[in-house]
């Protein structure tokens, strides 16, 4: 049916004159026992329950027009009309109304097509309520156990019964019952002649006992709303205190029903898929694989799949990344001058070493002394560092570029001590990340938790360029995962700030209350926490009732102060004995009175340079310990070649009578030694 024909059927809608007080007094005098009259009982029963709520009539022709005395819509069940109507009205309710519920008023079984209209899940906006009439007990029976009508609270059946003296016997049900099964019982009886028998509510509160019904419960590991341990080879865990935990037990001890948490099949909170459906703690909800959920995050595409209950806690998004830690101390060396500072000090000590080499090769051209290059070095790099100069150039030149050189070198020592001395009393620390903005313009990589919940539904689906640019670099560990990285200080893990501040607070925090990681500033995707049912769930009401009682009593405020000391508490049980005494160590050293003693830790940069010439020295004494004795090995040989090669000659020369002669008086004698060195000796002749 088209919208035009809904508003013409919504026409029908009659207000009649006669008075409710009239009516009920012709009822209760007692006329025949015909269909009025089991219409008037129907209409007696809405009187009385439900006044102020919209009243469908779904009956035959003959009973559209009266007894009804109240605004009704009247429809034919045999046709198509009646379901095409409700379906109109489940969508489009605050157009066609201003009740805060409907009474459906059906004279006779209602047909088979009516029930998804009847009971459509999606239309939670009203309260619905049902009075049918039925011939017989077993068709009234059949009526009020039938599975879809399981999540529909209000329903009254009528079942007429003849004789002598007619009644309509009143049947509700209860649907949660110590049998641990739905139980029909008669309520209330009309008597011809005399009305109702008691004044008993036909539409009793059915949830608010559920006589130790076992329900079921999904979530995740959330602190500090939900925290469990988890059970070998089993979905179902084991609860550990925490904020959701508690409301939760809370409200089972007020509505009286036991219940048992699961973990989702597939370790997600839920995204929606393409088909529209979800995956997750919402899909498990969604398809009524359990009852309720603890937290989750309430958002616009949510409703449309599950109810939700009242907002508990609001709690945006937000990210954690390390501390911006100062450089290593042996850095503060260098740190005091920039790069180009130092590349034009050295090249200023390069050139003037050159500059006072020629000044003294000039004055040697004049007749002093000279100086050999590594001599001007020393006397260069010496007085830069203010030493005292045992050679002085005599050149007017050379005395006016040493005192220059004297005093240049002064003023940059100088700034340099002094920037040191800051710098190591007071450690420079660069400014930590508090925006999305500077997270992604900084090197730091980020991601989020992989149990894909409405944060990743938020990015995933957004169209602010930011969020699509930041979700196109994500990355997706668990939280352990995220958090280790986040340690190693080059990485940000986004997620909700309220489980982000209890995990820097709770494990990364020492006695002094003295933390490496940062929360960012930045808060963004304002949300809250909510529990979800399924959509139609009658007991979302009532769950929420309670939860409304926790938040107007300031319990959940309470709670919360209450988990961080049992976090801490949990956190040091778990430390030994040994790391415990190490922390109190740790953290006494840091306590001080604002003065700064330099430590070794300070100066390990001097110590460092120590060690870097020491060892330079010890490696250049190896490598000329090594390379003399290579070098004379190598000299030994050549004087060894040299040696026989002089011998060859020698015997050659002798073979030609060539050998050297002395004076007259002298005999000449040549030979080796016991060395083997070639000797000549001139002895006199003995006369």
């Amino acid at each position: 049916m088209g919208e035009k024909t809904m508003v013409c059927c919504l026409v029908l809608i009659l207000l009649e004159s006669s008075a409710l007080g009239s009516f009920a007094r012709v009822v209760a005098e007692g006329e025949g026992a015909t269909r009025e009259d089991l219409a008037s009982v129907m209409f007696l029963l809405a009187a009385r329950y439900t006044p102020k709520c919209l009243w469908v009539v779904v009956s035959e022709e003959g009973l559209q027009q009266r007894p009804w005395s109240h605004t009704h819509l009247t429809l034919d069940p045999s046709t198509g009309e009646a379901s095409a109507t409700i379906d109109y009205i489940n969508k489009n309710t605050e157009r066609v109304m201003l009740f805060a519920c409907i009474t459906f008023l059906m004279t006779r079984p209602p047909e088979p097509s009516l029930y998804p209209v009847l009971t459509d899940a999606s239309n939670t906006q009203l309260t619905r309520y049902f009075i049918a009439r039925f011939p017989n007990e077993i068709a009234a029976e059949d009526f009020l156990l039938d599975e879809r009508l399981v999540y529909e609270e209000n329903v009254v059946a009528l079942v007429e019964h003849g004789g002598a003296n007619t009644t309509v016997e009143v049947l509700t049900r209860q649907l949660f019952h110590p049998s641990g099964s739905a139980q029909i019982h008669p309520v209330t009886r009309w008597v011809k002649g005399k009305g109702f028998t008691n004044d008993r509510d036909v539409f009793p509160q059915q949830m608010s006992n559920f006589y130790g019904t076992k329900l079921r419960g999904v979530t995740l590991d959330f602190r500090p709303f939900t925290d469990y341990e988890k059970v070998k080879d089993s979905r179902v865990v084991i609860p550990k205190p925490s904020l959701d935990v508690f409301i939760l037990e809370v409200i089972a001890d007020k509505l009286n029903f036991t219940y048992e948490l699961v973990m989702p099949e597939d370790g997600l909170w839920g995204y929606m898929r393409e088909d529209g459906h979800w995956v997750g703690v919402v899909g498990d909800v969604e398809f009524r694989r359990a009852n309720f959920s603890l937290v989750l995050s309430l958002t616009l595409e949510r409703l449309l799949s599950v109810d939700f209950t009242r907002v508990y806690y609001n709690d945006p998004l937000s990210f954690v990344t390390a501390k911006s830690r100062p450089d290593p101390l042996w850095l503060k060396l260098i740190k005091p001058f920039s790069s180009g500072v130092w590349i034009l000090a050295l090249l200023s000590i390069v050139g003037s070493v050159f500059l006072y080499y020629i000044i003294f090769r000039i004055q040697t051209v004049l007749g002093t002394s000279g100086m050999a290059p590594s001599r001007a070095f020393i006397h260069v790099f010496g007085s830069f560092l203010g030493q005292s100069l045992f050679t002085i150039p005599w050149l007017s030149a050379g005395r006016v570029f040493l005192g220059f050189w004297v005093l240049y070198g002064l003023l940059l020592t100088t700034y340099y001590k002094t920037s040191l001395t800051a710098a190591l009393a007071v450690p420079f620390v660069p400014p930590t990340l508090d925006t999305l903005q500077q997270l992604i313009r900084s090197n730091l990589d980020y991601g989020m938790i992989d149990a894909k919940g409405s944060e990743y539904q938020l990015f995933s689906t957004s169209t602010v360029p930011l969020y699509k640019k930041m979700f196109q670099e994500m990355s997706f560990l668990s939280s352990e995962e995220s958090m280790a990285m986040v340690q190693k200080g080059k990485y940000a893990y986004i997620y909700f700030k309220s489980n982000l501040n209890i995990i820097v607070g709770t494990q990364y925090t020492n006695a002094n209350g003295e933390t490496d990681l940062h929360v960012a500033a930045e808060e963004f995707f304002p949300g809250g926490y909510a529990w979800s049912f399924p959509k139609g769930a009658p007991y979302r009401k009532t769950f929420d009732g309670v939860m409304a009682h926790c938040l107007q009593a300031g319990l959940i405020d309470k709670w919360l102060k209450d988990l961080y000391s049992i976090y801490l508490k949990e956190l040091q049980d778990k430390k030994t004995p040994q790391e415990k005494k190490k922390e109190k160590v740790e953290a006494a050293a840091k306590q001080s009175d604002g003065t700064v003693v330099l430590s070794l830790n300070h100066l390990q940069g001097a110590f460092l340079t120590l060690l870097l010439g020491s060892g330079s020295g010890v490696l250049l004494l190896v490598l000329e310990f090594f390379l003399g004795r290579v070098l004379g090995m190598l000299s030994s040989a050549a004087r060894s070649a040299s040696s026989d090669a002089y011998k060859s000659s020698f015997s050659q020369r002798v073979m030609a009578g060539t050998e050297p002669q002395g004076p007259p008086d002298c005999k000449v004698t040549s030979g080796f030694d016991d060395k083997g060195n070639y000797m000549i000796r001139a002895v006199l002749k003995s006369s």
